[in-house]
């Protein structure tokens, strides 16, 4: 009865909430708003593509103090700050005028993607749960898959019916009206005594001394592998999906393509709560390369056949491990690491994981067309996909977590 009356699960269901918009505006909104700024200015994909360059990479740099910083402000001020600055950010989008303005706008809301985003959900989740961390970091991150499955088709068919200006408009009225009063009903320190079940041993621990800082966490090897292989898993996926319609396009169509895509984010959803619910009780690193595996087989199988039934079947493959691979980088960190350097920890993975992840697209795209086609693209997610399952199964030397940070 305690576990169900647990401020942490109210806590998990602000995070989910967090998550939809942050996602919803922050990453899938990209794609629809460059559609529709091409539209309303006749800009070039290039020119709107390079700000968005531009919004991955500075906000990569944002992620960095995010764990910090709702540790040392505050989760409630740093959320509702950073939603405050997506939906101004969104808002300017539509006074557009020149292609320098985009940046501006890119400016604002990426504070509010780093509030919104991963580092910052898996710190909030860090906060409240130790033993059932798995499950509610899952749970709530299951909001960043339904960013793309719920509301950035809501968001895209109020663009086409009202248009782009009071689509964003009403798209972030909802936001502030619904997520400004959760967050701050629900973002509250938690009490001296208020621990989820058991969480009792956690509790008491004396987590004394200061984190590592972020050179002496690349200096710990067991980090290194691990962000290593997040950075390769992570560059591979958001490749394939940012080309995953113009791939999928000649063989099934432009609705065809789409209903994939959908596929894909269903898929990402389910895995995301299976492996939530089993990943508190089993080793992590090994974890990650099993949803690295089912990956792999959906880019083999992309790789192996034009018919319809293995295209959709290859996407649900590659879609179980989507979410995962943002979920399970902050639960290794818990796993291996001391409690004290998990929000540094985890905001610098997020951090370089994404900033790598970037540069992805692009290359995929300079691939395609010095062969003509997308298959060596394809062959090029395989091999960093491969390299990524078996690199994060290196565990050199003891965890941290077992000795002293001067060790």
């Amino acid at each position: 009865m305690q576990s169900v009356r647990y401020h942490g699960w109210w806590v998990v269901f602000c995070a989910f909430t967090i998550a939809l918009y942050g996602w919803g505006f922050g990453f899938y909104g990209l794609s629809l708003y460059l559609v529709a700024l091409q539209k309303i200015h006749g800009w070039s994909p290039a020119t709107i593509s390079a700000g968005v360059t531009f919004y991955y990479v500075l906000g990569a740099f944002a992620v960095v103090p995010v764990g910090d910083a709702i540790h040392r402000i505050g989760a409630r001020t740093i959320v509702l700050g950073g939603t405050l600055l997506m939906a101004l950010g969104v808002a300017l989008l539509t006074v557009l005028r020149e292609p320098w303005q985009l940046y501006l706008a890119f400016a604002v809301m990426i504070p509010g993607w780093a509030a919104m985003g991963g580092g910052a959900i898996n710190t909030l989740i860090a906060q409240w749960f130790d033993r059932r961390r798995g499950m509610a970091a899952s749970l709530a991150l299951s909001g960043a898959t339904c960013g793309g499955l719920l509301f950035a088709p809501a968001f895209a068919w109020a663009i086409d019916s009202w248009g782009f200006a009071t689509a964003c408009y009403a798209a972030a009225a909802v936001m502030l009206a619904t997520l400004g009063p959760l967050a701050a009903l629900v973002l509250r320190p938690r009490r001296a005594g208020e621990h989820d079940v058991g969480d009792e041993a956690a509790a008491r621990i004396n987590d004394a001394g200061e984190p590592r800082t972020r050179r002496q966490l690349l200096a710990e090897p067991r980090y290194l592998t691990m962000v290593g292989a997040f950075s390769l898993g992570l560059l591979a996926q958001i490749s394939f999906i940012a080309h995953q319609v113009a791939f999928l396009e000649p063989t099934l169509g432009l609705k065809g393509a789409g209903w994939a895509v959908s596929a894909t984010s269903l898929s990402a959803l389910i895995g995301r709560v299976v492996v939530g619910m089993i990943v508190d009780r089993i080793d992590r690193r090994a974890a990650t390369t099993a949803v690295l595996g089912g990956q792999i087989a959906g880019m083999i199988v992309l790789l192996s056949t034009t018919s319809v039934a293995g295209l959709y079947l290859g996407c649900i493959l590659f879609g179980f491990g989507v979410g995962n691979l943002i979920t399970l980088p902050g639960l290794i960190v818990q796993q291996e690491f001391p409690r004290r350097d998990f929000a540094r920890a985890v905001s610098f993975t997020v951090a370089i994981t994404l900033l790598v992840a970037a540069v992805g697209p692009s290359i995929l795209g300079v691939l395609h067309d010095l062969s003509g086609n997308y298959r060596t693209s394809l062959i090029a997610c395989l091999v960093l996909q491969v390299a990524a399952a078996l690199l994060v199964l290196i565990r050199p030397g003891p965890r941290p977590i077992d000795r002293p940070i001067d060790a």
